[in-house]
């Protein structure tokens, strides 16, 4: 492992190619962020051309020490310069995650880049230390790809330490722990279309800012504790069927806080809520059925829209899948730069057909309650299971 003070190592040469490559792609999207911004008469980050100049440092580094004849490259970066390449090698796998998006890669490119990616997310992991510093720059993708997420997970694991032998934080009564994503780039509602049905035309849809009202906060109402049964809402989930301890406690606590934010009118809070219940029960449904949704490694590594649809199969229609991308999108109703960039509204008319999504969803997965509304031709938990060989690539 490299020491704090990161002293001189050697790599071999393709590897430092792969550096010098990674800090050109920052140069380059870094030159065209300030282009942008000059265009358009804004300021940016006050230390962005600070930053362009110590990329710019980093890669005539690179470029002088891969200039030699020799296979093995002797490197000495100083902690600064290191955490640079660190962020420059994130944004390299990001951008072979985006290439490999693509339709047109042959399957030999295809396997030549998963293997570019590994080595640079093995030394992006080897080489990262407190701080990682972070690039102004735009995500390459709006969900991020799997190697993107993975590289994350790993760096996370380095610096914090494994998730499992961090400071567990037990939420207060009645609240909603959110804590980092670990799905980085997803786009939030304002960037959807403007309706979830083909063909829809209420104004009102999810996702679709409105004039003059889509900065204005949601109305609260005067009672936030109201009790839930005064709800005119039936109970949402059963939680108590939930087989893992840890999953039913948070659950406990989220349909808690779901309950109050309906009594309150905040479909904003509401929307927030249902997501983190589905995902909790999504995450019951496929963790004790890890071989045949193929799924490995922990579950904040997992894309829980893409194990729902993989759990729904060939019953998903368009409109489920705009649905789920939906409800999985709501953490951004919670991120003020988002809302700052792209603000939305969630609607009584919205909530209440992302609600019929999740009931439907939970019925299917055998977690749904009599009293509950659901919509006709509701899925049976039989239906929940991934078809033979077919799987989520996370």
């Amino acid at each position: 492992m490299l020491g704090a003070y990161m002293p001189q190592f050697q790599v071999k040469k393709v590897v430092a190619v792969c550096f010098l490559e990674a800090a050109k792609l920052t140069l380059d999207h870094l030159g065209a962020f300030r282009l942008e911004l000059s265009q358009n008469g804004a300021t940016g980050p006050a230390d962005l051309p600070r930053l362009y100049g110590e990329v710019r440092r980093l890669r005539d580094y690179l470029q002088r020490c891969v200039s030699g004849y020799q296979d093995i490259v002797e490197l000495d970066l100083p902690p600064a310069d290191a955490s640079l390449l660190v962020a420059a090698c994130r944004r390299a796998v990001e951008q072979i995650d985006l290439r490999m998006t693509e339709q047109a890669v042959p399957a030999d490119e295809r396997q030549w880049l998963q293997k570019k990616r590994q080595v640079v997310s093995d030394w992006t992991v080897e080489l990262a230390e407190k701080p990682l510093v972070d690039l102004p720059l735009r995500r390459l993708m709006q969900v991020a790809g799997d190697g993107y997420r993975s590289l994350t997970t790993r760096l996370q694991n380095k610096v914090f330490g494994d998730v499992k032998d961090r400071t567990r934080i037990v939420p207060p009564s009645g609240g909603n722990v959110n804590g980092n994503s670990m799905v980085l780039g997803v786009p939030s509602f304002g960037d959807q279309v403007r309706a979830v049905d083909p063909g829809e035309s209420d104004p009102q849809m999810l996702g679709v800012p409105q004039p003059h009202t889509s900065m204005r906060p949601m109305p609260v109402g005067a009672m936030p504790s109201m009790p839930a049964a005064e709800s005119a809402q039936p109970p949402l989930f059963d939680y108590h069927k939930l087989r893992d301890p840890r999953l039913r406690s948070l659950v406990g606590v989220d349909l808690r806080g779901y309950e109050r934010a309906l009594a309150a009118s905040d479909f904003r809070l509401a929307t927030v809520m249902l997501a983190s219940v589905v995902e909790s029960a999504v995450l019951d449904h496929v963790i004790p059925r890890r071989a045949e949704f193929g799924v490995s490694g922990t579950p904040d590594t997992w894309s829980p829209q893409d194990l729902l649809l993989t759990a729904l199969g060939e019953r998903a229609t368009p409109k489920d899948r705009s649905l789920a991308y939906h409800l999985f999108s709501a953490r951004n109703l919670l991120r003020p730069a988002m809302q700052l960039v792209t603000p939305a509204v969630v609607t009584s008319a919205s909530f209440d057909r992302l609600r019929e999504f999740a009931l439907h969803v939970l019925h299917g997965l055998g977690f749904g309650v009599p009293t509950a509304t659901l919509p006709p031709g509701s899925l049976s938990v039989d239906d929940f299971s991934p078809p033979p060989g077919l799987g989520p690539s996370l």
